[in-house]
């Protein structure tokens, strides 16, 4: 299943909670597979980068990212590294 994260939650993803509702919605949704589309997002921050990865790894469902622009990449890859070393 494919989620638009910018026209779910916005361009501009700021706090932990918005992290956390986004995977709490998932963890509710029946399938297992999710796709979660960055095209929109033109900024992130470490906050929101860490929440949504802790809450990624605590999830059973399979969740990947696509369409992530280079300046978002590299808080996601700090984040995902501090979250799974």
């Amino acid at each position: 299943m494919l989620i638009n994260i910018g026209a779910e939650f916005g361009t501009h993803l700021e706090t932990s909670e918005i992290a956390v509702e986004l995977i709490d919605i998932l963890n509710k949704i029946p399938k297992d597979d999710f796709i979660i589309d960055f095209k929109d997002v033109t900024f992130i921050t470490m906050n929101f980068a860490q929440a949504y990865y802790n809450a990624k790894y605590q999830s059973e469902k399979r969740i990947s990212e696509i369409n992530i622009s280079d300046e978002i990449s590299v808080v996601m890859g700090a984040a995902d590294e501090a979250c799974n070393p």
